[in-house]
């Protein structure tokens, strides 16, 4: 057989990755495509999501392709994962295979980092796949130009979830893979850490009250993510999802606008993390888990203030603090003249 290898982190795994795979089989004529994530690469120099979680991603977004496989030949190599040890490994293994591995742009440019390279590309088939076409072909390689697509790992990771199949989306909302990276993203630095210190208390308060944990985290990571919006910008969405909050103080209204940005950006359509998010400001969720983060949004360790009366409230009865906190935050709304 005459197989592709498309090697990389696939963190996570994209339609990008399915659409290289899909021309490759087209246009290179190979039999099938593997895919061989690496479980760890000696040129990233962020940690990666784990392995484990990495390769039920890909199993998932692989299933419905007869022609593409998952190699999992690295994980039993040495790290990190260089290409050479990993094509040598496999010719021992498959002999009576021919290989191709495939890359892009980037890699290809880079080619002379690779460890071993003019070893390697004595033993494998280059094929390059190229945005804008080669401006200098080498010998022994195969070119595939003019392929586009815009789908990338960081920007997934990012918030770019239409940029997934849906089985992987949906492992990815149920482990709450991503959510710092999207926080980050989207929040100034000094929100994002609102948001890592105020997800931390929700996540206490949960396991204090027997709420979800994972649900308290995610909705603290991420319900700040329309803060940033200007008054203009905030108003647009105001008035096609929420026209009946339209004449309350614009400030509160990053609440709705982050909840509906959940649902139509990242595809989450989880009721109670979605009531958490909408009513974070003004406290009108009625869930044990939109209680949670009114309370952690207001009480926040990060805010720099003592907290230690209020908490230790929170902790012990849920519907107390929560009654509490919302006077506190009431009084305050009304001293600042903000209409809710």
């Amino acid at each position: 057989m005459k197989i592709g290898l498309l090697g990389g982190t696939f963190d996570p795994i994209h339609n990008g990755h399915l659409a290289i795979a899909k021309t490759a089989l087209k246009r290179l004529g190979l039999d099938q495509v593997w895919f061989i994530p690496s479980l760890k690469t000696p040129l990233k120099d962020r940690e990666l999501t784990p392995f484990e979680l990495r390769v039920i991603m890909m199993e998932k977004a692989l299933r419905p392709y007869r022609k593409m496989k998952l190699c999992l030949i690295e994980k039993d190599l040495p790290t990190p994962s260089y290409t050479i040890t990993t094509v040598k490994t496999l010719k021992k293994q498959y002999p009576d295979d021919e290989f191709v591995w495939i890359i892009g742009d980037d890699q290809y440019a880079n080619l002379d980092q690779w460890k071993a390279v003019d070893e390697l590309r004595r033993l494998v088939q280059f094929a390059v796949f190229s945005r804008q076409g080669i401006a200098v072909k080498q010998p022994g390689f195969q070119y595939v130009e003019n392929f586009s697509h815009p789908a990338s790992s960081t920007a997934v990771r990012q918030g770019a979830f239409k940029d997934v199949p849906k089985a992987v989306r949906q492992v990815m909302l149920e482990t709450g893979l991503y959510v710092e990276e999207i926080a980050k993203a989207y929040c100034h630095p000094r929100r994002y850490q609102h948001c890592v210190t105020m997800s931390a208390l929700a996540v206490e308060l949960a396991k204090a009250h027997g709420a979800n944990p994972r649900k308290a985290y995610v909705a603290g990571m991420l319900h700040d993510l329309a803060k940033g919006l200007d008054e203009e910008t905030a108003r647009g969405w105001i008035e096609v999802y929420w026209p009946h909050a339209r004449d309350q103080a614009w400030k509160i209204w990053h609440q709705y606008i982050g909840a509906t940005w959940l649902k139509t950006r990242l595809y989450l359509y989880d009721q109670e993390i979605l009531e958490a998010v909408a009513w974070h400001t003004t406290g009108e969720g009625k869930s044990d888990l939109a209680k949670i983060i009114y309370i952690a949004d207001k009480i926040d360790p990060g805010r720099g203030y003592d907290i230690t009366r209020q908490k230790a409230v929170c902790l012990q009865d849920l519907d107390q603090g929560f009654r509490l906190i919302q006077q506190e935050q009431k009084a305050y709304l009304r001293k600042e003249g903000l209409n809710v």
